[in-house]
């Protein structure tokens, strides 16, 4: 494994994946500054003026309880709590979002990816190529599976503590199934790419992803290196199919 990430190490920092690498990460940071400037102080004065507004029907017809709200959001003590939880909240789903639309963005990439690397170490030819439909068959089906797994998962939420670990299982499951298809429909042969998804890629392959989802928790580092993470996957399939030892 040692060696697959130094082998990706320099590939990745050539001027043409440099290149690359860019794409993704601007794109991404526009999302976090977009998801930025919508601040707490947004919420707060949507809450507070539901509170006043009568189309808020169970406030309409419970005078005391309309009352209550509002007391409760006229405190400055209360717009401090709401805005922190705001952006606690808002600051993990950025970064969650935000790696989707970088794997999103390297996913375009990934075949052009895929091929400077066949060129430079492997030059090997398919026999047979998996289809734009079975590809995105299976991609809907993972995509499925992770609202499942999510709608699981969300009453966790309010438990303290395990909810900062378990909401991490849905985004890790589509995170790790989308490289295994992106990676694998690139780089393998229909059949192999088949079985491989019947493996789930193998232990290499999810201690790999793993390892890159948790670098991609940190803000812009796992932004940048997307496409290394792609490199780094692309030479682990390429090596098993072609039964190269570097």
């Amino acid at each position: 494994m040692i060696n697959l990430l130094r082998l990706g190490f320099k590939d990745f920092f050539t001027a043409k994946f440099i290149t690359l690498s860019i794409l993704p990460l601007c794109l991404s940071i526009l999302c976090l500054a977009w998801l930025s400037i919508w601040g707490g102080g947004e919420i707060f004065d949507f809450l507070s003026d539901g509170a006043k507004n009568e189309n808020f029907a169970f406030l309409e017809s419970n005078s005391t309880l309309s009352f209550i709200a509002i007391k409760i959001l006229s405190f400055s003590a209360t717009k401090w709590i709401v805005s922190i939880l705001f952006y606690v909240l808002s600051t993990f789903l950025t970064i969650i979002i935000s790696i989707v639309i970088a794997l999103i963005v390297a996913g375009f990439l990934t075949p052009v990816v895929a091929k400077e690397i066949n060129k430079r170490h492997y030059n090997y030819v398919l026999k047979s190529e998996a289809s734009t439909a079975r590809v995105l068959k299976v991609m809907m089906v993972e995509i499925m599976k992770f609202l499942g797994i999510l709608l699981v998962c969300l009453p966790l939420l309010f438990v303290p503590v395990l909810n900062f670990f378990i909401i991490n299982v849905p985004f890790f499951y589509i995170y790790y199934k989308l490289l295994l298809i992106d990676v694998g429909s690139n780089t393998l042969d229909s059949d192999k790419f088949e079985l491989a998804l019947l493996e789930g890629g193998g232990v290499k392959f999810i201690a790999f992803t793993l390892l890159f989802y948790l670098i991609s928790l940190v803000p812009l580092v796992g932004l940048f290196f997307q496409l290394y993470f792609v490199i780094v996957l692309s030479h682990l399939f390429y090596q098993r199919e072609a039964l190269v030892k570097i």
